[in-house]
């Protein structure tokens, strides 16, 4: 039995096309990626059609469909290959993030896990503090219990490599 789109999945795609042409034009507000056709995602549909020409009705109507995701794809195919970048803290040999600690990995981490928040709807919504917290630790233990990977809630190199395999894979 095969699975057919719902409206919610065609909603996360709409979402996911805006929020990529967020990053390139600082008109388009960058929206979240949950399924839901709220007011933010009309204005930045809104505003995308009117930077396309198109007439401005905050509505996926075939020819918006049409011009969002040729936009999408266009930027897809431009976009230059990036090279991987390790961020996972090298010393000591056995590093795992622990709670109460304040770094820009934490801060990194924390972004990631948002970013994942696309592909993974269980994971909660963090606020970017640079503290490893409880919530970022809930985030942490929920994305290891999904991958099968021991849930200790800290990030050690195995979770980090991990999140950063579904993060190149989401990002590309």
């Amino acid at each position: 039995m095969t699975e057919h789109p719902t409206n919610r999945d065609a909603v996360r795609n709409l979402q996911r096309y805006l929020r990529r042409l967020s990053y390139e034009d600082n008109g388009i507000l960058p929206i979240p990626v949950d399924g839901i056709f709220g007011s933010r995602t009309e204005e930045a549909l809104s505003e995308f059609q009117r930077m396309s020409g198109l007439p401005v009705t905050g509505r996926a109507d075939k020819a918006t469909w049409d011009a969002l995701f040729a936009e999408y794809a266009r930027l897809l195919r431009e976009e230059d290959t990036r090279l991987a970048s390790d961020f996972f803290p090298r010393t000591p040999a056995d590093y795992e993030t622990t709670p109460g600690e304040q770094s820009s990995f934490v801060s990194l981490l924390q972004f990631v896990l948002n970013e994942l928040r696309i592909s993974y709807d269980t994971l909660p919504l963090l606020v970017i503090t640079g503290i490893y917290d409880d919530p970022t630790a809930r985030s942490v233990t929920e994305f290891q219990r999904i991958h099968g990977i021991p849930q200790s809630g800290r990030v050690n190199r195995n979770t980090w490599n991990r999140l950063s395999e579904e993060y190149n894979q989401y990002a590309t």
